[in-house]
């Protein structure tokens, strides 16, 4: 799903279950803003701050190796698209992973334990692009060797391999990838794979200790095992890609979870596990200075599994992942805008711009416009408006609740898809 990038649009995506919110700042919350880094690595970001508008350009950090030597299989033949497996809760599925033993979640055994009951299915993997090759990771999700893991770990990749099982190394094939969530699904065809267990990240609580594996720096040997606590859910965060002179020109990541757990390059596409040892989030970003270059610790982020699931399973039974479109660019109100504009703070986006013959257009949504709420249900924050817009499909109609001159009104509109 390519997009202009400078259009800006709010491409409202039907990606079930996220939330966010905001790094800092009013964040523009165009949707139809696709990443195009082609750098096959970890990804660190320098977000802009409120307490300093000009923010240095995101770093990007590839651990890079470009003396790789690997044996070249032959051509592997097309497979049939496979579901990807929800988790246990939803499901009802049968854990393919060693069960987690009765150590209590706050033990020391605890992390060892979620260690070992899904370090099998953890893998590294190695792209290899005109421009040399870096170290990404990721998680089998089942028994047809579907992988998931970021798309920036992929991106403009002409081989894939994936490093598995202590020493097993197999050519990937690249299934497909969405670059608006930054979630990217390989396949290797080998049997007997362990799996790790999806788990439900609407579930996470601020606080509570989890677990990041991954290939960290691309050292050799086992995954690189860090710990943490969820600092904070319903976070957005700009990916660095696009335009490096136009930090607007960045892709906007939401549902994602910050977590002071170390997530370094190389460990783009890992998981991130709870104590029960199931998968709640994907490792994307790590945040390395404020926006006035102030060095910043323990601040990252991860896509939440269920972004990550939705995602994946349509990459798998379609090859891409479908999002509706609404047609407004548009933008969370901060006490800041509230200062500096003389609007309301109230939670919702202001409508900076309505774009001609779009759903929004035609149901008289205007510029200046408050969205308030989607089919009643209150905007609390930038993030819950492009979730709650990401549940629905192409062709829903929806009602939107709109302030204007200080009354609420309520519109109603059909969602289109946006097109590639």
């Amino acid at each position: 799903m390519k997009s202009n990038l400078k259009a800006m649009m709010i491409a409202i995506l039907a990606i079930p279950t996220m939330a966010a919110c905001q790094l800092g700042g009013s964040q523009d919350t165009s949707s139809g803003v696709r990443p195009t880094d082609t750098s096959p690595a970890a990804r660190v970001v320098s977000p802009t701050t409120v307490a300093d508008t000009s923010a240095s350009l995101p770093e990007r950090q590839p651990t890079q190796n470009t003396n790789i030597a690997l044996n070249q299989p032959g051509q592997e033949p097309p497979q049939q698209p496979t579901a990807v497996p929800e988790s246990p809760q939803q499901r009802g599925a049968q854990a393919t992973t060693s069960p987690i033993s009765p150590a209590a979640p706050g033990s020391d055994q605890a992390v060892p334990q979620v260690v070992r009951s899904v370090s099998g299915a953890v893998v590294q993997i190695i792209a290899e692009t005109p421009q040399g090759s870096g170290t990404g990771s990721g998680f089998i999700i089942d028994k047809q060797g579907h992988i998931i893991t970021n798309n920036h770990v992929v991106e403009g990749a002409n081989r894939v391999f994936v490093v598995h099982s202590g020493t097993k190394i197999s050519r990937a094939r690249v299934i497909g990838a969405d670059q608006l969530s930054d979630i990217a699904v390989v396949r290797i065809e080998n049997k007997n794979l362990p799996t790790a267990r999806l788990g439900d990240s609407r579930k996470l609580q601020v606080g509570e200790r989890v677990v990041a594996i991954g290939s960290a720096l691309g050292m050799e040997g086992a995954p690189t095992v860090s710990t943490g606590v969820v600092s904070a859910l319903s976070r957005t965060a700009r990916e660095p890609a696009g335009d490096p002179t136009d930090p607007q020109d960045d892709p906007l990541l939401v549902d994602l979870i910050q977590t002071d757990t170390a997530i370094n390059p190389g460990n783009s596409g890992g998981p991130l596990l709870n104590l029960r040892g199931e998968v709640i989030g994907v490792n994307t970003l790590g945040q390395r200075s404020a926006g006035s270059g102030v060095p910043v610790q323990g601040i990252n982020f991860a896509v939440s599994v269920n972004t990550a699931r939705s995602v994946a399973q349509e990459i798998i039974t379609q090859r891409r992942a479908t999002y509706p479109y609404m047609g407004v660019r548009a933008s969370f109100i901060t006490p800041r805008d509230a200062i500096e504009q003389g609007v309301p703070y109230i939670p919702g986006q202001l409508v900076a711009e309505v774009l001609p013959g779009t759903p929004a257009a035609r149901a008289g949504i205007r510029q200046g416009d408050i969205i308030v709420a989607i089919n009643g249900q209150r905007i609390e924050n930038e993030s819950a408006f492009i979730v709650m817009l990401r549940e629905k499909e192409p062709g829903d109609r929806i009602t939107v609740t709109i302030l204007r001159n200080k009354q609420e009104l309520e519109k109603s509109l059909t969602l289109a898809e946006l097109e590639e």
